[in-house]
């Protein structure tokens, strides 16, 4: 990860060009185009406003949780050239014209059709930027000369006057960007057209941090726009596709913890500018990214990142509402859908012809399991058994097998009892593999923790025969031989 801070400096560094080359955050000039949509984790709607080149306002509404466009409408033509846009909110743009001017737009309506009130001037001279951010903490930034200077303003209201724009000051300069977007408090995301991505921390007067988050591969990008959550679009010029992203963690400077969630349509993004309500959606905090995984596992157990990035949010909205929330917890859940699946959502038990053998993230497995969970989901999973390593439902019965099928499953976890974890999953016993799940549990919480957990349960009392299926024998949930 390469990081350049500049505090106070007045230099003007081509961030971008000049930073290390570093690996990270795939940008969409490398993304395939048969990339499959998937359930992002978060919740709320993303309100993307778009200005064309004629000046008319377009506007969409995306599903975060599903990232579908829900809504699109087309406004009305704004009576000047738009230089620069940014949302303040869900229904407030600021816009700068090519005469220096900076207007705010007041959206009235974006259900049936987009209308906007009259344009209200903040200031008629002084605006020559072609590129404002807001950042949802009451921030505005702006860049566009040729030093690549970043600055910021506070802003009081959320339909500001003029005079509610203010405190102007110098952030630092260096930030020579293609796009620009804010992702939270002082945090922006930015392209160049060197093909990089820019993670920046604007900390305050001269005090500006630029990390490469992606070395390569953004180029083509031609508008940025986050909602919140660590949750950004990026739209490719060359083929007017948006895709959609996230960030697990938009403070560690880091752009390994960046996946892909998908795309939104299939193209016809051919805007101007593109920009959205910032904090209008909100993700699972402590995310849980392929990097992280092989921290925990090694890069040997775990499956192709295209694959296992492309289930990870998914997984974690359902582990959230399955309550795998604890460091034990978490650490039990990984270290067991890691040893059954590698971690890939479409995992199959290989060598295996039986109908109902082990499929998705748990390794659903025998007929009458495949039942449950399909009256549990209320699918035919009888019928369409592969439905079980569908990115659609490989999470959700791996949630329900862990907290519905088998109720005890976080309590084992709390009490770092791997036994109990394993008796409730099942597989035939051998030593070797209950060593391999306890391993990976102890090494996935000191990755939660910074520390090694104490007294975990490894084993039986009495150590089964290799193969035992008794081992995992359960009277009390109805368990017959």
């Amino acid at each position: 990860m390469s990081t350049t801070s500049f505090i106070g400096s007045a230099a003007a560094i081509a961030v971008g060009l000049s930073l290390a080359t570093t690996t990270g955050a795939a940008g969409p000039d490398d993304t395939p185009d048969d990339a499959l949509r998937a359930a992002s984790g978060c919740t709320g709607t993303a309100y993307v406003y778009g200005v064309r080149r004629d000046a008319t306002l377009t506007f969409a509404a995306i599903n975060a949780a599903t990232n579908v466009r829900t809504r699109k409408l087309t406004g009305p033509k704004l009576p000047w050239g738009v230089r620069a846009m940014t949302a303040l909110n869900m229904n407030t743009l600021l816009v700068t014209t090519s005469q220096g001017a900076l207007y705010r737009i007041d959206v009235t309506g974006n259900t049936k059709s987009l209308t906007i009130g009259a344009p209200v001037p903040m200031a008629y001279t002084g605006w020559n930027y072609d590129k404002l951010a807001a950042d949802g903490a009451g921030h505005l930034f702006a860049t566009g000369d040729t030093n690549g200077q970043l600055w910021r303003w506070d802003v009081s209201a959320k339909k500001p006057t003029g005079s509610q724009i203010n405190q102007k000051v110098r952030i630092g300069a260096g930030v020579i960007a293609k796009t620009l977007t804010g992702v939270g408090g002082g945090r922006l995301l930015a392209t160049t057209s060197g093909g990089k991505l820019l993670g920046i921390r604007a900390a305050g007067a001269g005090n500006l941090t630029i990390s490469t988050l992606g070395s390569s591969g953004w180029g083509g990008v031609s508008a940025l726009a986050s909602p919140g959550g660590g949750l950004f679009f990026a739209r490719t010029d060359s083929s007017g596709v948006l895709s959609t992203r996230r960030d697990a963690d938009i403070t560690n400077s880091s752009g390994t913890d960046i996946s892909l969630i998908g795309y939104v349509g299939d193209g016809g993004w051919t805007q101007k500018l593109l920009t959205t309500g910032p904090r209008n959606v909100v993700c699972p905090s402590g995310g849980i990214t392929y990097h992280g995984l092989v921290t925990m596992f090694g890069s040997g157990w775990v499956g192709p990142r295209d694959i296992v990035e492309r289930g990870l949010p998914g997984l974690q909205a359902e582990m959230t509402k399955g309550a795998i929330n604890t460091p034990a917890r978490k650490a039990a859940f990984l270290a067991t859908l890691v040893s059954e699946s590698a971690m890939r959502y479409d995992a199959d038990e290989s060598g295996n012809t039986q109908t109902y053998r082990g499929r998705g993230y748990i390794q659903l497995t025998n007929d009458f399991n495949y039942a449950s969970a399909g009256t549990y989901f209320g699918i035919n999973l009888l019928g369409q058994p592969d439905l079980a390593k569908s990115l659609h439902y490989s999470a959700p019965i791996a949630r329900w097998y862990w907290t519905v099928a088998r109720t005890t499953t976080n309590a084992y976890a709390d009490d770092h009892d791997m036994n109990g974890v394993n008796r409730n999953i099942g597989f035939a016993w051998s030593y070797e593999e209950a060593t391999r799940r306890c391993d990976r549990f102890k090494s996935a919480y000191k990755y939660f923790t910074g520390a090694y957990p104490t007294n975990t349960t490894c084993y039986p009392a009495r150590l089964p025969a290799r193969g035992d299926t008794d081992w995992y024998f359960h009277p009390e949930r109805g368990d017959s031989r």
